[in-house]
């Protein structure tokens, strides 16, 4: 390839980025949903290739570099202007928790498990599911959460009232469904306690999707939704 063909790909290409990502708006990449993100890949490879493969015809790279990015700034356009092109090009929040009570069905549809569910409350400072009332998964992947009203952010308004004491880190018993038995017996208890204090809560044991008992030996457990059955 000429220095010059190379330095003229290179200048073409940048140009060519640099003005269609002045028009696709100032999104910053933790707003971008999975759509966004590989449509920006793909034109930062086309791209690229514009630049360094001689292969490729330079009118046959700037024309697809351009018609991609076209096609992009009128997909954002649209999605402005129609709420049933936004749902299908960038899909819709799901609930994972709701009133306190695992989604099964929204956890399969996303793929996520217990763990991850619990790695992103973790990553929020929100160390105990207890305190969850709404759980909500944006289209961008970030988790958005709603405390229970009793675990909301202490305000001037507070002020002289009492609260608990922060409990230690929990120790999950049944995830996804499943009892962890090792970790039972490792805490000096067995099923018959489990199935009691389950029953104490007014649930059977196949109804309980996630428990966790705290240092105190006080368990916590979330049902699967109820809309689940239905």
């Amino acid at each position: 390839m000429q220095w010059f063909e190379l330095t003229l790909r290179i200048f073409a290409s940048y140009l060519v980025l640099l003005v269609m990502t002045r028009l696709m708006g100032k999104k910053q990449l933790s707003q971008l949903t999975f759509f966004n993100y590989v449509t920006g890949i793909t034109i930062g490879s086309m791209a690229s290739s514009l630049a360094t493969d001689n292969s490729l015809q330079f009118e046959h790279g700037i024309y697809g570099l351009i018609l991609w990015s076209s096609l992009t700034v009128l997909m954002e356009y649209l999605t402005l202007k129609s709420v049933k092109i936004r749902y299908w090009t960038d899909g819709r929040p799901t609930v994972l928790i709701k009133h306190g009570e695992i989604v099964k069905s929204a956890l399969q549809k996303t793929r996520y498990n217990m763990d991850e569910l619990n790695m992103m409350l973790r990553k929020i400072n929100i160390f105990n599911m207890e305190e969850v009332d709404y759980a909500i998964l944006e289209n961008n992947g970030d988790l958005t959460v709603l405390k229970k009203v009793e675990y909301l952010n202490f305000t001037k308004m507070d002020s002289g009232k009492s609260f608990k004491p922060n409990k230690s880190f929990p120790t999950e018993v049944i995830n996804g469904g499943k009892i962890n038995k090792d970790t039972l017996n490792e805490m000096g208890l067995d099923m018959k306690w489990l199935e009691f204090e389950i029953k104490k809560k007014g649930y059977k044991l196949e109804d309980i999707f996630y428990a966790e008992i705290d240092s105190s030996t006080e368990l916590f457990v979330m049902p699967v939704n109820k809309d689940d059955y239905s």
